[in-house]
């Protein structure tokens, strides 16, 4: 009797130190049933790894951070239906730029190549403002859509160092990537005052060009 006893105390210690086991495990992984950020969808064509551009593995966007009147579903050329993503930089990262991204069923399957050096707008024209406008266009007549944007600085000098200053940016799209069009952009900035700068007049400036 005595052993039937001692037996039964010890399975229930064995089943009591499982359960205890168990909950550690749970305590020591809290995120392992959920997920509060958007995350990056990888790519398994190996002809991607290196291209400019691509979304590397596990990049996580913040809701919050989202330009929401600056984001827009569009049908854009090979990636079909998608969410294109304007994001504000981290304000805790001085001089930091904004960047995009596409989307496709809440998982970010695009970084656009950053235009400034380290994504830093230190030696540029001052500090992100906001984004002005996006469009999307074919601007150098291969059938394909690329992106045209608006993005406004301020530079915090002198008396109107505050007063926000508009500069273009464009991505010419090439199938499934896009590049930042540096000599378009130049040639746009020497050539179309701030005050002028619209969509439109980036498109007219660029089909005459």
């Amino acid at each position: 009797m005595r052993k039937r006893i001692v037996l039964i105390l010890i399975a229930l210690f064995s089943v009591l130190g499982l359960c205890a086991c168990s909950a550690k495990l749970n305590e020591d992984n809290p995120n392992s049933n959920f997920q509060d950020t958007y995350t990056s969808e990888a790519k398994t064509d190996d002809s991607s790894v290196s291209a400019p551009g691509v979304a590397a593995l596990n990049v996580s966007i913040e809701e919050k951070r989202i330009i929401q009147d600056q984001s827009f579903n569009v049908e854009l050329n090979d990636w079909g239906n998608v969410r294109f993503i304007s994001y504000e930089p981290d304000t805790g990262i001085d001089f930091e730029d904004v960047s995009f991204f596409l989307m496709k069923d809440n998982n970010v399957i695009y970084s656009f190549p950053h235009y400034c050096e380290n994504n830093s707008t230190e030696n540029y024209v001052g500090l992100f403002d906001s984004v002005a406008a996006v469009d999307f266009r074919d601007v150098n007549n291969d059938n394909i859509k690329d992106v045209i944007l608006i993005i406004n600085y301020v530079t915090g000098a002198g008396p109107h160092g505050m007063i926000p200053r508009p500069r273009a940016r464009i991505f010419l799209a090439d199938k499934k990537e896009f590049y930042p069009a540096t000599d378009l952009i130049d040639d746009i900035t020497s050539n179309i005052e701030e005050k002028e700068l619209t969509i439109a007049a980036i498109y007219e400036y660029l089909k005459n060009r």
